[in-house]
């Protein structure tokens, strides 16, 4: 009798954890996916699925949804699937969707909005482990809009509190020198530098076939692999900043 009322036991455990388990590994897949850039992939696997995931499957799959579609440049349908997160009280990535959901505004440019959530996320947990992040892109919301002070006062509180931070050592679209140049000059992006010409001329090939206008400067001392001829430095901006989202370096030149 106790040989079958475990079995019965077991057999019933199983079956409550099969989804859970199921959930779980397409959840693993997905992000698999998302770490090699199968961002539409994900995108595709995500909705058909959504349906077997539970609560916290859920919120987790939106988050990295919003994320695919942040990377596919489709802001409107990451704004959807941060909201559904933040819609939930008791979701565990509140904070994570506060943030891309204020980094979609940023993009968007509607630097208020921007402004206001990541204002929210500090003032809601001065000590988030998002604080440098947040800072960062403070500094960056006042670069795009031309105010010298606001992007100062960030880019200091950065330094100073997070000298070693990723966000300094990789200086993706922080302007290394005298950032507020003047609208008459011309601006480009530099993606690579190299000794050999032949490899500048793959990288810009690599460029080319990620759909942007790439070209080549230099003689035998060195050849710099640059994106646009630009006449204002928002548009360079734009362009530097989809550049770093697609992973690559960036060095904005006047």
């Amino acid at each position: 009798m106790r040989k079958r009322v475990l079995k019965i036991y077991l057999i019933s455990l199983v079956i409550f954890l099969l989804p859970v388990v199921a959930w779980a590994a397409n959840l693993d897949a997905l992000k698999a996916d998302f770490l090699q850039g199968n961002y539409r992939r994900v995108i595709l696997e995500g909705l058909a699925q959504k349906e077997h995931f539970n609560i916290q499957g859920t919120d987790e799959l939106n988050y990295l949804l919003g994320l695919s579609y942040l990377k596919e440049d489709k802001l409107e349908q990451a704004q959807d699937c941060l909201r559904r997160i933040l819609n939930n009280p008791l979701s565990k990535f509140k904070e994570q969707a506060s943030l891309v959901l204020a980094d979609t505004y940023l993009i968007k440019g509607q630097y208020q909005e921007a402004e206001d959530l990541y204002g929210k996320l500090l003032e809601n947990n001065p000590n988030t482990s998002f604080r440098a992040a947040i800072l960062y892109r403070l500094s960056q919301s006042g670069y795009r809009k031309g105010n010298k002070e606001q992007f100062d006062e960030y880019l200091l509180k950065l330094k100073s509190d997070f000298p070693l931070s990723l966000e300094l050592r990789s200086n993706r679209g922080i302007p290394r020198s005298e950032p507020f140049l003047s609208a008459n000059a011309e601006f480009s992006v530099q993606v690579g530098f190299f000794g050999k010409y032949l490899n500048a001329v793959n990288f810009k090939n690599k460029l080319a076939a990620s759909g942007y206008s790439a070209y080549i400067e230099g003689s035998n001392e060195g050849y710099r692999v640059k994106v646009g001829k630009f006449k204002t430095q928002m548009e360079a901006l734009d362009t530097e900043n989809k550049l770093s989202r697609d992973g690559f370096s960036t060095k904005l030149c006047p």
